[in-house]
């Protein structure tokens, strides 16, 4: 082996290192030895060239024998990368990579540029819908000025044709001439349908106002109190409209031809009787709910003490009686029909006496239920329970 070899040449020049000679000047016996010695000493010194031409051999077979090994490396992977060639590859990617950069930060700029663009035409349109939002807004604020200079002057048309057939009325009674009644049929039954859009505004309107007051007939539902619903003043219809979509038997009668018709009209059925002969005959504890919107102060003290009285007779135990009327006020003369203010103490103390369990009066402001009518006319409302 070469390793072998090479070990063994070494050692072959260790020992023939110094030729065997002393080395050191004062050694003169050892130099007077040489003389006599000179044919060992050339032996030595072939030893020696031998040892070296060994040592040089078995080296130069050793890296003969790397070097054909390193071929079959390379041979096996592949050429080995040159420095110069990797200098050159490193170029070329470093002037790819320079290029790429170069048109990536082109293409940026060329889409920050195009978002500019577009940023900048956004704000403009931005501005521009502020200024038509403006415009609309003005517009609408100027809408909504005229309508409501229109419903004033619609109110005013109304309470104007009221006070003209008053005064139609209070004329004929004083000629006690029966013609101009007669020549205008049904003036009457229009005079209470004008009078409540007056008072109430559109129908509409007034039948969301009430609808609030459903919740407490489905709360006395709940409880056990599932007769039929008796309502005393039907006026439009708004208010049984709401329980026939929720469902709720009600019951309810007028003696104006026109106000049959009108609740004919949007699928309302409404009995030609008195109201109050109605509640009269109803059987005791039938009924589920009273109502009451526009009647309490068209009576006199004596019938709102009867109303009371039958009432609490006629409906179911924990059955609601809903009333609502007008406070005083400078308005309170626009409805016709009324007799005078009903104070809530004074209405609290007859359903107290006619023995409900539970009365409960709602100011405007103090409840979920809106009680304020249109023109700010306010109105309260009485529950009360058996």
């Amino acid at each position: 082996m070469s390793h072998a070899r090479v070990a063994d040449a070494l050692d072959r020049l260790e020992q023939h290192a110094n030729l065997h000679l002393p080395l050191r000047r004062g050694d003169l016996l050892g130099r007077l030895a040489l003389r006599f010695l000179w044919r060992r000493q050339l032996k030595w010194q072939i030893e020696t060239n031998l040892a070296a031409r060994d040592a040089v051999s078995a080296l130069a077979d050793e890296v003969r024998a790397a070097e054909g090994h390193f071929q079959r490396w390379l041979g096996e992977r592949g050429e080995l990368v040159r420095a110069e060639s990797l200098h050159r590859e490193l170029e070329s990617l470093y002037r790819n990579d320079q290029n790429l950069a170069a048109g990536l930060n082109q293409r940026l700029y060329s889409a920050v540029g195009g978002l500019q663009t577009q940023l900048s035409g956004l704000a403009m349109q931005v501005t521009e819908s502020a200024d038509r939002s403006g415009d609309v807004e003005a517009r609408l604020k100027e809408l909504e000025a005229q309508l409501e200079r229109l419903l004033a002057a619609a109110e005013q048309v109304r309470l104007r044709n009221v006070q003209v057939d008053l005064l139609l009325d209070r004329s004929r009674r004083d000629a006690k001439t029966p013609e101009p009644a007669e020549a205008v049929p049904g003036r009457d039954s229009f005079l209470e349908i004008a009078v409540e859009a007056l008072l109430d505004g559109s129908a509409e309107r007034a039948r969301d106002a009430v609808r609030a007051y459903l919740p407490v007939i489905e709360e006395a539902r709940k409880s056990g109190a599932t007769g039929a619903v008796l309502d005393m003043a039907p006026g439009r219809g708004g208010w049984l409209e709401v329980l026939a979509a929720a469902d709720v038997r009600y019951r309810t009668a007028s003696r104006n031809a026109l106000v049959r018709k009108q609740c004919a009209a949007v699928d309302v059925q409404v009995t030609d009787a008195d109201p109050m002969r109605l509640l009269e005959e109803a059987t005791p504890g039938s009924l589920g709910a009273i109502t009451a919107f526009r009647f309490a102060e068209r009576l006199e003290p004596a019938a709102l003490a009867r109303f009371a009285e039958l009432a609490a007779a006629a409906l179911q135990p924990g059955a609601p009686l809903v009333v609502e009327t007008p406070l005083a006020g400078p308005d309170f003369h626009l409805d016709p029909f009324a007799q005078r203010p009903v104070h809530p103490d004074f209405l609290r103390f007859l359903t107290e006496a006619a023995g409900f369990s539970h009365v409960e009066v709602r100011l405007p402001g103090e409840a979920d239920i809106p009680v304020t009518a249109p023109g700010g006319r306010e109105r309260y409302c009485l529950l009360a329970w058996r």
